[in-house]
């Protein structure tokens, strides 16, 4: 949101230096105040009389004003949501007490939350992706779209009040700062993270995860047991 707003203001500066070029030149063309040929500026652009000395200018300038408009309006909308559309997932998450907080809504975190849900656990995934966030609300669960790596998601999820989460994003750095931030919004909560290799798991230790999960080593050992299991 804030490198929207750069672009913008810079297109705003960009907007505001061919305007007051054209209407100096104008206004020294025409031997007219700048006052005047601001004045003359607006009428062209407002009837698109472009048929001055000009005119090539004042069309190039109607042009970049109208991507402007659009790109503005996008920003807008895009404010907006973000804006609003936080605070109502916020006001959702503070329904939640004593909840689980799965980071992530991919196959491990659907599956992590399906297995919670069954058991009869408050669940409520954090998903920044809008179609997979769609799918999760589909399949019955909670799910607030927001991103996972900010400390404002653990705000408006209520994470103060969680028992416990699920960090299970698929790169381990990304799991990291999950960890840093729900130890920061709640240092009792029961931390469980996937992590994806095995040098990692001391760090996550060191940052305050209570348990740390290999995904593959998981599936490995569970590989060689059912094959154990038949042979006996």
């Amino acid at each position: 949101m804030r490198e929207n707003g750069q672009k913008l203001l810079i297109a705003a500066l960009v907007l505001l230096v061919i305007f007051t070029l054209i209407t100096i030149l104008i206004s020294e063309d025409d031997r007219i105040g700048f006052l005047s040929a601001v004045s003359t500026v607006a009428v062209a652009l407002e009837t698109f009389h472009f048929n001055s000395s000009f005119g090539i200018l004042l069309l190039f300038f109607s042009l970049f004003l109208g991507v402007f408009a659009v790109y503005l309006l996008e920003f807008l909308i895009s404010f907006i949501r973000s804006e609003f559309g936080g605070v109502i997932y916020m006001a959702k998450g503070l329904r939640f007490r004593n909840h689980y907080l799965v980071c992530g809504g991919g196959r491990i975190g659907e599956r992590v939350a399906g297995l919670l849900k069954e058991k009869g656990k408050k669940v409520l995934i954090i998903e920044n992706d809008d179609i997979r966030s769609m799918e999760l609300k589909k399949l019955g669960f909670n799910v607030i779209k927001e991103n996972a790596l900010e400390e404002r998601t653990f705000k408006m999820a209520n994470a103060s009040r969680a028992v416990g989460l699920f960090a299970a994003l698929g790169q381990d750095v990304d799991n990291f700062i999950v960890v840093l931030n729900a130890k920061e919004a709640n240092k009792n909560l029961r931390i469980i993270t996937r992590c994806n290799m095995l040098k990692n798991v001391n760090k996550f230790k060191e940052l305050g995860a209570d348990e740390v999960v290999l995904p593959e080593i998981v599936g490995a050992d569970r590989m060689v047991y059912l094959s154990e299991k038949h042979e006996k």
